[in-house]
């Protein structure tokens, strides 16, 4: 997810010897959309003595915009620079709302703007925590960071999926209403808001969510009592320590049943994207525990260094330390791993008959081979490689393979090698004086994970998405059909969406500007089906 965090943005200036907005009303902060390919761009547009616009994704930069005009309706600017050549055309709606257009060479792309109300950091900490309203549904609100010039928070509707930025657009005494667009981050059209209502003393009484797509108003949000009993829990694993959070529910019992997640791969840590799938777990009842991974977070070890069989040692004296811990039914214990967690779990649990479930989630059963071969090529057709380059790619990466079983650059190797280093595609691969990597590659080139799956004698949910482009469903659900205890597992494909189950996005990462959110099935059918294996719904 190399997008995610970068901060690419183009100042355009422009100053003039008189006032410079003939509306007042357009002075300060708006942001939209601009649908560029591959990724469309946020742009934020600072109304002030000088415009200001800054693009999130793209890498332009220029000093001033060209032929400026404003209008009591309009507004017009041109951007000149080496790499871009654009003209911006807005009609000025109301005070709230520009609807514009930006010309690109031949092509006209919408930029359409809403202005951000300026709020303080107490009309955003009366927002943030998780609320529950009338028709069940649960949302989680907290902060997001994305330029420092506004304030916007995240919502998760845990009820339909929907992942958004929301952003103030209004504030008086009494209320303060943030909106989401249909997108991530993206600001118009509303999709729904969501309005903190204040009494005279400035104190909060209720959230009001108003869903345009829905057609609903759910007025009475309350706030959910905080998780306020967890534990930092330590697992010492020889001389790794792993550090983790219990979390348990607010109910007062000796016997919560316990949901362990599983990281997957690479760097990951508590409160990262991937523990959403288990954090409304214990609002249900069930206690949760997730842990840094080695290597990452507070918990020591290499993670680099580190194989599936180390990786499995953990998880195996994460339970047994947690099967010891205070209130934690040891009879009701069940597994939840993401992507990589498809190879550790069933290492860890092969011999083990005291496990209630396993839930896996976008994790390859695939030998390890097959599974990097097809990601390449996902990855490779996402973004828009030819054919040609395709195979040469895939040719190379086959060939890899054999030279990790004998370390010998055969003469066809170096032929394949010599033509890719001289393409892009050199980044998707790894070159053959990258010594780490290959060292890392052979840890794992030969793995499978199939006779550890054909021992595990509990319950399986298998999910992916549909449009994953790091791994084939199709090939996922083949495999688990030729296991001999096929029959424990249960397996779903969740329409259109991606590797992380989100929907939107032409690859696995995170797109602001095109992810709409989880499939609204995704916790549903999560929450619904732990529940019925821990015995507590029927």
């Amino acid at each position: 997810m190399k997008h995610f965090f970068v901060l690419l943005l183009i100042i355009f200036s422009v100053q003039t010897s008189k006032a410079q907005w003939m509306n007042e009303n357009l002075e300060g902060k708006w942001i939209g959309t601009i649908d560029f390919e591959l990724y469309p761009d946020l742009v934020f547009v600072n109304i002030d003595s000088v415009i200001k616009v800054k693009l999130f994704y793209h890498q332009e930069e220029t000093e001033k915009v060209e032929n400026y005009k404003e209008t009591s309706d309009s507004l017009t600017f041109q951007i000149d620079t080496p790499s871009m050549a654009a003209t911006y055309k807005g009609e000025i709606i109301n005070d709230s709302t520009i609807m514009g257009k930006l010309e690109v060479g031949f092509k006209t792309i919408d930029c359409n703007l809403i202005r951000i109300a300026a709020i303080n950091i107490d009309d955003m900490g009366s927002l943030l925590g998780y609320f529950s309203f009338e028709d069940g549904r649960v949302i989680q609100i907290e902060p997001f960071y994305i330029d420092g010039t506004t304030h916007p928070l995240r919502i998760l509707d845990y009820y339909n999926g929907k992942q958004r930025i929301l952003y103030p657009t209004y504030k008086d005494k009494n209320k303060v209403t943030f909106a989401a667009g249909p997108k991530m981050a993206t600001s118009y059209p509303t999709d729904f808001t969501i309005t903190l209502f204040r009494n005279d003393a400035g104190e909060a009484l209720r959230l009001q969510y108003d869903s345009f797509v829905e057609g609903t108003s759910l007025k009475e949000g309350k706030r959910l009592q905080e998780l306020a009993n967890t534990k930092e829990i330590i697992v010492k694993n020889d001389d790794v320590q792993i550090e983790g959070t219990l979390t348990y529910p607010n109910i007062d019992t000796n016997n919560h049943p316990l949901v362990i997640f599983v990281p997957g791969a690479g760097p990951q840590f508590r409160g990262n994207l991937f523990d959403e799938y288990i954090r409304t777990l214990p609002y249900y009842g069930v206690a949760t525990y997730v842990y840094d991974k080695r290597g990452c977070g507070l918990s020591t070890g290499d993670r680099k260094s580190a194989n599936f069989d180390d990786f499995a040692s953990d998880l195996e004296a994460v339970i047994k330390k947690l099967k010891k811990a205070k209130h934690i039914d040891e009879n009701r214990i069940g597994i939840v791993g993401f992507d990589q967690a498809g190879y550790v779990m069933p290492l860890a649990l092969q011999e083990r008959d005291d496990i209630q479930f396993i839930v896996n989630l976008s994790g390859a059963v695939t030998p390890f081979a097959d599974q990097e071969l097809q990601a390449l090529q996902k990855r490779l057709t996402a973004d828009q490689f030819t054919n040609e380059d395709i195979e040469l790619t895939l040719k190379y990466q086959k060939l890899f393979m054999k030279f990790l079983e004998d370390d010998q650059k055969t003469p066809e190797l170096m032929e394949v090698y010599n033509k890719i280093i001289l393409t892009p595609m050199i980044e998707y691969i790894t070159t053959l004086d990258q010594q780490e990597y290959i060292d890392w590659w052979k840890r794992y080139y030969k793995f499978d994970a199939k006779a550890s799956w054909e021992k595990i004698n509990c319950p399986v949910l298998s999910i992916y998405g549909e449009k994953d482009n790091l791994l084939d469903p199709q090939s996922n659900l083949d495999r688990i059909e030729t296991f001999n205890n096929h029959s424990l597992f249960t397996t779903k494909v969740l329409e259109k969406s991606n590797h992380l189950l989100l929907i939107g996005g032409k690859r696995g990462d995170v797109q602001l500007t095109e992810i709409e959110g989880y499939h609204p099935f995704l916790f549903k059918t999560l929450n619904e089906w732990i529940g019925e294996k821990m015995g507590m719904l029927k």
